[in-house]
C-alpha cells in the first residue's frame, strides 16, 4: 500500500535512532489491524479511502513519532549520533590547528629556547581552551537544532496534516538534517572566530619573551565584519527553518537567493576594497624560511591568493543561485512545491 509505505517513511524521519525498526514495525502492525477491522468486504483490495481514513485517524506523522520520543534530552535521539559525529572531526580539526602552529613554530627556531617549556605550557593550555570552545559551540548548536519547532508550530502542523501530503512529499527537494547541522556548526564556529579570535590569525613563532602572535589580517577587514557575520547569520536561520519544514519550498529559496545576493555583494566589496591581508616584516623574519621573498612579496601573493578565492566563491554562489532557481521556478513548477508563509 503506496500511503502506508510514505507514511511509514515519514515516520522514520522523526524518529529516534534506537530501537525504529521495532517501532516502525508495532506501528504497521497496529495501522494493518485498523484498516482490517474498517474493511467492509475482506475479500476485496482496500481502497485508499479506507487507508486515508484510518492515517487520518492515527494522526500526522510528526505527532505519532513524538509519542516514542518524550524525554526531555538536552540533544535528542535521532541527531545524537550525529552530534557526536561533528563534535570528533571539530575537536580534531581545532586539535590539528593548535599542533601544526606549535611544530611550525619549533621548525622555525634554529636551536633550543629556555622558554621552550614555558611556551609548551602555553600552547597545551591554549589547545584546551580551545578544545572547551568547540565543545561548547558544537553542543549549543545541536542543542538549539533541537528545539528549533516550537510546540505551538508543531500543533499547526498536526492540525493541517492530510494523508495527501505524503504525496506531495515525494515531489520535494527534502533536506538532510545531518548536514544542515554540520554546517550551522562550522557558521557558528567562523562567526566567532572572525568577532572574537580574529587576532589569532596569523603567523605564531618564538620571541625573547616567549610565545609571540603576530595577526595577518588587518583592520581593513574589520569593516566586512558586521556584514559578513549578518549573511552568516541569516544562512543559520535559513538553516533552522528548513530542519523544520524538512523540505525545499519557494519561502527558502527565495530566502537563499536573497542571502546569496548579499553574499556576493559583501564579496565584491572585499575584493575591490583595500587589502585585507599584512605580513610584517619582523614576523616573516622570526620564521627563518629559506625562501627568497620579503614580507612585503608574501603580502601581495596572499592577497591575490585571496582574491582568487574570493572569486570562486562568487562563481559558487552565482552557480548555486542558477541551480535553486531552476528546481523552484522552473523544474519545480511540475512537481507542486507550493510557496509556504
Amino acid at each position: 500500500m503506496k500511503y502506508i509505505d510514505l507514511y511509514l517513511q515519514e515516520i522514520e524521519r522523526h524518529l529516534p535512532q534506537k530501537n525504529r525498526t521495532d517501532i516502525l514495525k508495532e506501528i504497521q502492525s497496529t495501522l494493518m489491524d485498523m484498516i482490517e477491522d474498517q474493511n467492509p468486504n475482506p475479500s476485496q483490495p482496500v481502497s485508499d479511502e479506507i487507508v486515508k481514513a484510518v492515517l487520518t485517524e492515527f494522526g500526522s506523522p510528526r505527532k505519532v513519532a513524538r509519542q516514542f520520543n518524550q524525554h526531555g534530552y538536552l540533544i535528542g535521539p535521532s541527531l545524537f549520533p550525529t552530534y557526536l559525529q561533528v563534535l570528533r572531526i571539530v575537536l580534531i580539526v581545532v586539535a590539528a590547528l593548535n599542533l601544526l602552529g606549535l611544530i611550525v613554530s619549533i621548525v622555525s627556531q634554529s636551536n633550543t629556547s629556555p622558554g621552550m617549556i614555558e611556551t609548551f605550557a602555553q600552547i597545551v593550555g591554549g589547545l584546551f581552551s580551545s578544545l572547551f570552545t568547540a565543545f561548547g559551540i558544537v553542543t549549543l548548536s545541536f542543542a538549539g537544532i533541537e528545539r528549533t519547532t516550537p510546540d505551538t508550530w508543531k500543533v499547526k502542523i498536526d492540525e493541517d496534516w492530510k494523508p495527501d501530503d505524503l504525496l506531495k512529499v515525494e515531489d520535494r527537494k527534502s533536506v538532510k538534517i545531518a548536514e544542515l547541522a554540520v554546517e550551522i556548526t562550522f557558521t557558528l564556529i567562523f562567526i566567532a572566530l572572525i568577532n572574537f579570535f580574529l587576532d589569532k590569525i596569523g603567523i605564531y613563532y618564538l620571541g625573547d619573551a616567549g610565545w609571540v602572535s603576530a595577526p595577518i589580517i588587518n583592520e581593513n577587514f574589520l569593516r566586512y565584519v558586521p556584514w559578513i557575520t549578518a549573511s552568516n547569520v541569516l544562512s543559520i536561520a535559513l538553516n533552522l527553518y528548513l530542519i523544520q519544514k524538512g523540505y525545499w519550498n519557494k519561502t527558502a529559496v527565495i530566502g537563499k537567493l536573497m542571502i546569496n545576493a548579499f553574499t556576493v555583494a559583501v564579496s565584491i566589496a572585499i575584493l575591490i576594497g583595500p587589502a585585507i591581508i599584512t605580513v610584517t616584516e619582523t614576523a616573516w623574519q622570526a620564521l627563518n624560511f629559506d625562501i627568497a621573498a620579503t614580507a612585503q612579496q608574501v603580502t601581495n601573493s596572499m592577497n591575490i591568493a585571496v582574491d582568487v578565492l574570493i572569486g570562486l566563491s562568487i562563481f559558487g554562489v552565482a552557480v548555486d543561485s542558477i541551480k535553486q532557481l531552476y528546481q523552484a521556478f522552473i523544474k519545480g513548477s511540475h512537481t507542486k512545491i507550493e510557496l509556504e508563509v
